[in-house]
């Protein structure tokens, strides 16, 4: 084998000749997706696609509370939510040929917020949050099924600050490129929900914001998934274009 072949190259021989090939593998980005809240791993299914088109490793796992642990749901808090991202995102980090400083985390509504969240707890490079959620750190340990609507309403209403909420302190440490999703006809997130994040990422090296006016907070009409599967396909494109352009010119670490 040649010492001095590039980086994630390799020599193997053609079969039982003696000729020998240089083999070129080089490491894959990784993109972790949470579903939201009565959602499915199957819900991902789209939105993955379009990033293993462009080149991504993905995993999309149900969160506690849903797919076959459905049983826990009356029980199951944020925290142990989070547990299982934490878990999910390791497991992607550990996969055979999947860079460490090229991850991207999608999320949903609660996995909006997981997503956030996470962002403080690991090496996460891109980040895509379609109509996250916020919740009160003191929730945490909270069964999700009992929380008090009305309070957390009011939570959200009254805008948390980065110094008071979690996941808005994971966002404004947050140094990656950043994409945020929502929907103009969400019944479900009062409208500053969308201020709160908006302001969040100071040290974002990018964010883009972008509003399906037509859609609710499920993404319920195959019209708009389809548009925001194109939406975050294109994003990531772009994401995985500049990286490599700053790798090229000596800018980039990796």
């Amino acid at each position: 084998m040649d010492d001095h072949l590039p980086p994630h190259f390799s020599t193997c021989s053609i079969g039982d000749t003696a000729l020998q090939a240089d083999m070129l593998q080089p490491p894959r980005p990784g993109a972790l997706f949470l579903h939201g809240w009565d959602g499915a791993r199957s819900d991902m299914h789209g939105p993955m696609c379009e990033a293993a088109a462009r080149g991504f490793r993905c995993v999309a796992p149900d969160l506690r509370g849903h797919g076959r642990s459905r049983a826990q749901r009356p029980e199951v808090t944020l925290r142990q939510m989070l547990d299982d991202t934490v878990v999910a995102h390791d497991l992607l980090l550990a996969a055979a040929g999947v860079e460490s400083d090229a991850l991207a985390v999608i999320g949903t509504s609660v996995g909006g917020w997981l997503a956030a969240v996470l962002s403080g707890m690991r090496p996460v490079r891109w980040l895509a949050l379609r109509v996250p959620a916020l919740y009160p750190d003191a929730w945490w340990d909270i069964p999700k099924d009992a929380f008090d609507r009305d309070a957390l309403t009011a939570y959200r209403e009254r805008g948390p600050a980065a110094t008071t909420d979690r996941a808005l302190h994971a966002c404004a440490r947050f140094q990656g490129d950043v994409l945020l999703v929502w929907s103009g006809r969400d019944g479900v997130l009062p409208r500053c929900v969308a201020d709160n994040y908006q302001l969040a990422f100071p040290r974002a090296a990018s964010l883009v914001i972008r509003e399906l006016p037509e859609a609710d907070h499920a993404l319920s009409d195959p019209l708009q998934q389809e548009r925001y599967r194109r939406l975050l396909g294109d994003w990531l494109g772009e994401g995985l274009l500049h990286r490599m352009e700053a790798c090229a010119t000596g800018t980039h670490p990796g």
